[in-house]
């Protein structure tokens, strides 16, 4: 039967990380593929853990348990195709011999930036009684990230998320 990809891979997604990773000669870009499969992998195992907990613990609940269980759901797939949309649009511009430097260097920086807005976001959210005394180099952000409203918690994640859009449109 023959492959579905140039690369041997009968998988998008890991014909994209694949060619990403070979093809590329961004360093940043290449450590960016590795750490984010491997946060991606980490994401779908405390996703699949954490459903069956969910689903437990809000049986028999109202109309609104059943709605969180499906936001749980859509929430963990939003997360996990953001992490990995910075590698599949490196990817495809490799596979269509688009690519340069300053785009796999530009789609690098938009992920890692992803991820510090989901260390951010769960800053926002922590319960007070969880919150430590931060670094006193870091005092200052964290005390600010702190003293934000959990509701802002959403907002990190979403301007990183309309960063990397902008980032694979223009990013030439």
């Amino acid at each position: 039967m023959p492959d579905s990809t140039a690369d041997g891979s009968r998988s998008l997604v890991v014909g994209a990380f694949r060619r990403a990773f070979a093809r590329t000669e961004s360093r940043l870009l290449k450590t960016y593929v590795l750490v984010s499969a491997l946060l991606g992998a980490l994401l779908a195992v405390l996703l699949l853990l954490a459903f069956p907990v969910w689903v437990f613990e809000t049986a028999g609940g109202s109309e609104l348990a059943t709605f969180s269980r499906a936001f749980l759901i859509v929430v963990g797939v939003l997360l996990l195709v953001t992490l990995v949309a910075p590698v599949l649009s490196a990817g495809r511009r490799h596979a269509r011999g688009t690519a340069s430097a300053r785009g796999d260097l530009s789609l690098a920086l938009a992920g890692y930036l992803f991820i510090g807005s989901l260390y951010a976001s769960l800053l926002v959210s922590a319960p007070p009684a969880q919150r430590e005394t931060p670094p006193a180099l870091l005092a200052p952000a964290v005390e600010f990230l702190y003293s934000l409203p959990a509701a802002y918690a959403v907002a990190p994640p979403l301007v990183a998320a309309a960063l990397i859009l902008l980032v694979h449109r223009f990013a030439r």
